[in-house]
C-alpha cells in the first residue's frame, strides 16, 4: 500500500510538471505574444483612425480613455505588462505609444530584438540609432517609429509611431 501511494504521488508531481512546462511552452516568447495580438508594424495602419474605431478593435483592458487619449493594458508572462496608448487629434490618430513593464531584462531584450528585426523587414529605414534611441522613417518620411532602450536592464522598453506632418 505504501509502494503504491508513493508511486500515485510521484505519478500526479510528474503530470503536474508537465503540464505547467506544456502551458509555459505554448505562450511563447515576449515578442511573440506582444505581436500575437498586433505586430508593431500593423499598428501603423492605426494612424488617422478615429478614437471610435480604435476603441472597437483593440482587445486589452481599458485603463484610461479620455477625450484625446485612450490606453489599454495587457497582461503577460507572470504579472508582467506593456499598455499601448493612442492619441488624437480632430484628423483622428496621431500617435500610438507601447510601454512594457518587465520584471526580466531578458524578456525585455526579447521585445526589443524582435521589434528591431520586424522594422527593419519592413519599408521602414533605419534613420538614427543614437543615445539609446532607434528612429525608423518610411520613404515620404510620413510615419516614424522610435524605440527607446534606454531602460531595458529595469523592464523598461518605449516604442512610438508618429503620423509626421
Amino acid at each position: 500500500m505504501v509502494l503504491f501511494m508513493k508511486l500515485f504521488v510521484q505519478n500526479i508531481i510528474i503530470v503536474c510538471a508537465l503540464m505547467f512546462i506544456m502551458s509555459c511552452g505554448e505562450k511563447g516568447s515576449y515578442y511573440e505574444q506582444i505581436t500575437k495580438e498586433k505586430s508593431i508594424t500593423s499598428r501603423i495602419v492605426d494612424l488617422n483612425k478615429t478614437i471610435d474605431e480604435i476603441r472597437i478593435q483593440e482587445n486589452g483592458t481599458l485603463i484610461k480613455d479620455g477625450i484625446n487619449i485612450i490606453k489599454y493594458v495587457y497582461y503577460i508572462g507572470d504579472g508582467d505588462t506593456y499598455i499601448v496608448s493612442y492619441l488624437f487629434d480632430e484628423k483622428g490618430c496621431f500617435e500610438i505609444g507601447l510601454k512594457s513593464y518587465f520584471g526580466l531584462e531578458e524578456d525585455t531584450k526579447n521585445v526589443l530584438e524582435g521589434f528591431k528585426t520586424e522594422i527593419n523587414s519592413s519599408e521602414f529605414i533605419l534613420a538614427s540609432d543614437d543615445n539609446y534611441l532607434y528612429r525608423w522613417l518610411n520613404a515620404n518620411k510620413s510615419v516614424s517609429i522610435e524605440i527607446d532602450y534606454k531602460d531595458t536592464s529595469r523592464g523598461l522598453l518605449v516604442v512610438s509611431i508618429f503620423a509626421n506632418e
